[in-house]
Parts: C-alpha cells; sequence; structure tokens
C-alpha cells in the first residue's frame, strides 16, 4: 500500500507463519467488526480527503483491489528457512539509519527466513549493534574468491542447518553458485554464472553480426604483431571496457588509436583488468535495463527502464567530447520506460531469449542494453536543458533497420540498492525477496510475489503495472578531491523544498565526513528516488533541480551548514 493516494496507515495483524480461519457466515451477514479482526491479516485506514465517506471507501476498494492483484493466501504454511547471505554490502552514512542491504534483510524476516551472513572480519554486520538483523555472523576471507566456495560449503555442511545460499554482490556471484553446487543447494549453474558474468565469454554466445569485438590481456599486445591484422580492422568509435562487470567502472569511449591506447591503459593501471580487457564496437541508440524474474524459464516478471544518457553518450550535459576523459556513469533512470510498446515486446524476447542462451533458468537478473534503430531518441526538445525520448525525425527507418536490441552485460542478482527499492516502490514488486525464494526453491511465493499492481492508466498509473513515474536520481562524484558533507540531503531539501513530498528514499554510500575522488572515471555520492503522478517530464524537472542543488552543495558546503 506504499504511496497510495488513499491509504494513510497500514496496521498489520499476523505474520508470516500464522494460520487465519475463515469469518463465520453470520459474522460477516451482520457485520460485526471486532470478531472480523480475528480472521483479518491486517487493516487499512483510509486517508481523508473531500471525498465523502462513501466515495473514500469506493476508492480506497479500487485501490485494494489494484495493489492485492495476485495470489495472496497460501493454503499451506511456508516452511521457516535459513539462508546463507554472501556478503553485507555498506553501511554507508550512520547518521541516516539506512544501509544498502536493508530490503533484502526485511524481505527475509518478512518472509520468515533467518539470515546467516559471510563477510570479513570486521564487518558492521558483525558488531552486536546490528546483530538483531541476522542470526549469526561468519567471518571468512572474502577477499580470496578461489578458496571462497569452498571455505563457505564447509561452513554450510558443518552446520547442516542452511536451506540456501545467496548473493546481491557481483564480486561473489560466481563462488555462491559454485558453493551452491558443492553442498547441492538450489542455483543455476556455475558455469552460467562465469560466461555472463565475462564480458568476452558472453559476447560469444549472444553476439551481435554488426559488432566486432576482441579481448585483450594487456596494453602489451596492442603492440604485439599477431593481434596487428584484427586491430587494423576495428571501425571506431570503440568501446573499452574492464572484462569482468564492474559497474560501469573503467568503461571508455574512443574514436582513434591514441585514445584506444590512453583507454587500455587507464583500465590496466586502475587494478581492473583481472579478467582482461575487452574492446567492442560502440553501439548508439536508448539504452536500458531490464530485470527479469525468471522461473524454470519463463517470464515471471519484467521491467524496463531507461537508463538516460550519460557523458560518454556525448549527450548529456552538451558535450559532444569523445575520449578518455569521458565514461559511462548513470546519470538517471526512470520507470516505466518511454520507448514504444512494440520495441519494449522486442527487448522482453530479445533478452528472455539470450538469458536462456548463457544458461539460465531460474532467478533474478539484471540486464543491460541498447536498443538499435528505434524509433525514438534523446532529444532536448524544449530547449530548457531536460532531456527525453521523442520521436525521430525519419521515424527510424531510415535506415531500413527493424529495431533490434543489443545486450551489453548480464548480471545474475538484483539491481543495485537504489533500484530494487524503485521496484519495489513504483511495481510492488521486490527482486530482493524473490532471489531470497529462489535460493530455497519456494516457487509457489516466487510465482505470487512476481506479479505486479494491476495499475491503469485510467486510475493514475503509468501503465505497465507501475503506479507512478519514478526517478533513480544519481548523485556523482563530479571531480577528485569532494568532501562529504554531513547531513548532506537535509542540505539539499533546504535549498530545493519542493522536491521533498516526491522523494520516496535518499541514501548516502560515502561516509559524511570523508574525501572521496571517482574510481576507474565514475562514483556516486549516492542517490535519490522521486515519483510523480502528474507526469514523467515531472520526475525529469526534479531530477534536473536534484543535480544542480547538490553539485551546489557539494562545491560550496559552507553555504548551507548552518544548522
Amino acid at each position: 500500500m506504499r504511496y497510495s493516494e488513499f491509504v494513510e496507515t497500514v496496521v498489520g495483524f499476523s505474520a508470516w507463519d500464522e494460520h487465519l480461519l475463515p469469518s463465520p457466515t453470520h459474522i460477516l451477514s451482520e457485520l460485526l467488526l471486532l470478531p472480523l479482526l480475528l480472521s483479518s491479516p491486517g487493516a487499512v485506514i483510509g486517508k481523508r480527503s473531500g471525498m465523502s465517506a462513501y466515495e473514500t471507501l469506493e476508492q480506497l476498494q479500487k485501490e485494494i483491489e489494484m495493489r492485492l492483484s495476485f495470489d495472496w493466501v497460501l493454503p499451506t504454511k511456508p516452511i521457516a528457512r535459513k539462508v546463507a547471505i554472501v556478503g553485507g554490502r555498506a553501511l554507508g552514512d550512520e547518521e541516516s539509519g539506512l544501509y544498502s542491504s536493508q530490503s533484502f534483510f526485511e524481505a527475509a524476516q518478512a518472509l520468515g527466513m533467518s539470515i546467516i551472513v559471510f563477510e570479513n572480519e570486521g564487518h558492521w554486520l558483525q558488531s552486536d549493534k546490528y546483530g538483531y538483523l541476522r542470526e549469526e555472523f561468519v567471518p571468512l576471507d572474502m577477499y580470496n574468491l578461489a578458496e571462497l566456495p569452498r571455505l563457505m560449503a564447509d561452513v554450510i555442511e558443518n552446520r547442516g542447518d542452511i536451506d540456501g545460499i545467496a548473493t546481491f554482490t557481483d564480486q561473489y556471484v560466481e563462488a555462491t553458485a559454485q558453493a551452491a553446487e558443492i553442498m547441492n543447494l538450489p542455483t543455476d549453474p556455475s558455469w552460467a554464472m562465469i560466461q555472463a558474468h565475462r564480458k568476452h565469454e558472453m559476447r560469444m554466445l549472444v553476439h551481435n553480426n554488426n559488432i566486432q569485438a576482441i579481448h585483450i590481456d594487456n596494453t602489451e599486445q596492442l603492440e604485439h604483431p599477431d593481434r596487428a591484422q584484427e586491430l587494423e580492422a576495428l571501425r571506431f568509435p570503440l568501446v573499452v571496457k574492464p572484462g569482468r562487470s564492474l559497474g560501469s567502472r573503467g568503461v571508455q569511449k574512443v574514436t582513434n588509436k591514441a585514445d584506444l591506447h590512453h583507454a587500455v591503459r587507464v583500465v590496466q593501471d586502475s587494478g581492473l583488468a583481472a579478467q582482461g580487457i575487452l574492446i567492442e564496437t560502440y553501439v548508439d541508440g536508448p539504452e536500458l535495463d531490464a530485470n527479469f524474474a525468471l522461473w524454470e524459464g519463463e517470464v515471471a516478471f519484467v521491467e524496463v527502464t531507461d537508463n538516460f544518457p550519460c557523458r560518454g553518450d556525448g549527450v548529456a550535459g552538451g558535450s559532444n567530447e569523445f575520449g578518455p576523459a569521458t565514461n559511462f556513469a548513470e546519470t538517471v533512470l526512470v520507470s516505466n520506460t518511454g520507448l514504444p510498446a512494440a520495441e519494449v515486446d522486442v527487448i522482453r524476447k530479445s533478452l528472455h531469449e539470450s538469458l536462456l542462451k548463457l544458461g539460465f533458468r531460474s532467478g533474478v537478473f539484471h540486464v543491460e542494453a541498447r536498443m538499435q534503430n528505434s524509433s525514438v531518441r534523446y532529444r532536448d526538445a524544449r530547449g530548457d536543458g531536460i532531456l527525453d525520448l521523442v520521436a525521430c525525425d525519419d521515424g527510424g527507418v531510415a535506415t531500413g533497420q527493424q529495431p533490434d536490441v543489443f545486450l551489453i552485460e548480464v548480471n545474475a542478482r538484483t539491481p543495485g540498492t537504489g533500484g530494487t527499492w524503485s521496484t519495489i516502490f513504483t511495481y510492488g514488486v521486490d527482486l530482493g525477496a524473490l532471489l531470497l525464494l529462489r535460493a530455497v526453491n519456494d516457487a509457489e511465493r516466487f510465482a505470487a510475489l512476481s506479479q505486479p499492481f494491476a495499475y491503469p492508466r485510467s486510475h493514475g498509473g503509468s501503465g505497465g503495472g507501475a503506479q507512478f513515474w519514478s526517478a533513480h536520481c544519481m548523485i556523482p562524484i563530479h571531480r577528485d578531491n569532494i568532501r562529504v558533507p554531513h547531513r548532506f540531503f537535509d542540505k539539499v531539501y533546504r535549498a530545493a523544498p519542493e522536491i521533498m513530498s516526491s522523494v520516496m528514499r535518499a541514501e548516502m554510500y560515502a561516509e559524511p565526513g570523508t574525501v572521496v575522488s571517482p574510481t576507474g572515471g565514475i562514483g556516486w555520492i549516492g542517490y535519490v528516488l522521486v515519483y510523480s503522478r502528474a507526469s514523467r517530464r515531472h520526475v525529469l524537472e526534479m531530477y534536473k533541480r536534484i543535480t544542480e542543488v547538490s553539485i551546489r552543495v557539494l562545491e560550496d558546503v559552507t553555504e548551507f551548514s548552518s544548522d
């Protein structure tokens, strides 16, 4: 019921493991309220409005029907489960009381799962202060990825009471699947995880005919005679990127040989080339993120989010300069997508086929892609600095080619922290909960909780099951040596009070008081999630305002430093 226009408060009466008996017929017919509560999982308190009591209840009834549009009643009691979580993520800003793994721990508690955390000694979740979040903390050497699967399997085997193992963190995806295989716990094959997360192997399996891609281990191979012919055949512009998914770090667009050599050197010197370096054709077209929930090869849920242009695309901020100084740091992600419905269908079909081709059958997957030959493109149509998708002047058919999807990368996990919250609030689907349910093979609850809101546009939704438009606004580290201010978001809200009522969540990645610089060319202070029932443009206007104010706060903290 979160962010309903008609709901003030939700009061829960029961827990996940309680059985509620149907109300006797006479209680229903006589409208006896107190006896009825004994058969109720909870109550909804409506918001006061200018409508009559009858009209308010009528709207509230429609709201409940749209939100509880899935099979939320179970005929049998779920089994209490115990799940090992690999990697606890960062605490970030302790002042705020938020933490980057919050949604996952809350989901586990709501599903009746107790959590065992595998992490490095000294991690914040080891502290007694946060002991309420987990049943046990098991310190392991998380840096030794080669030995980590066996170390985790030994713990699981010795305990004998762990039903599943899961991770929300890229660097542990392969090790987690390998540990699950050793202990015969539910998982997709580890070889699928490996070939999906290693970009060159993924590109060889899911290949576009018009894409050139080569893989090198180091800068020296750029000068090696054996690679000369292959490198000479490359057509600019190209993208240089680490061979493994690292959150866009080190990804650079280049337009000539000098920039190519420099970009490869940057990736290597930044310590990002452990899995080699991929050089491939730069693909134009709107970028998108697609979050999939699969069960036994079938799509249970898919969300397509618009990943707006960055400096590397040459349109963000009005820049058309390319080269190593540009990067592919995310700026803002908007849901639901502004791509035409026919292109969304192509995305769903193409990326689903790619996931199956890579060997995946069940779980949660965060996929990044671009739409080639799209009928829309990003443009500042009003000349006010706000980009959005608009129809191409030629209708997108000048080349005679049909819209096609270029797969950038697959992550066998939920989206990042902000993206996970965005999907929860916008669609009512908790991808973290689904990943946990996959870890214990709970097909019944996975199917039920994969269903989004039944929110049509006629009832204020933005379409596709989304109850509104939402924007995941990134706060970038825009230069070196930025000191992170205390109460950063308070300062932003003080300077832009008009956005406060639209903020769903704002979280810091960096600890206040620290000095930070971009890593591998990118980095973020934190993010803000905003929503609007008015229009997609409204959330983009708020993003522009948040960006402008955030830079002012970061550049001149003293201007907003008074308490």
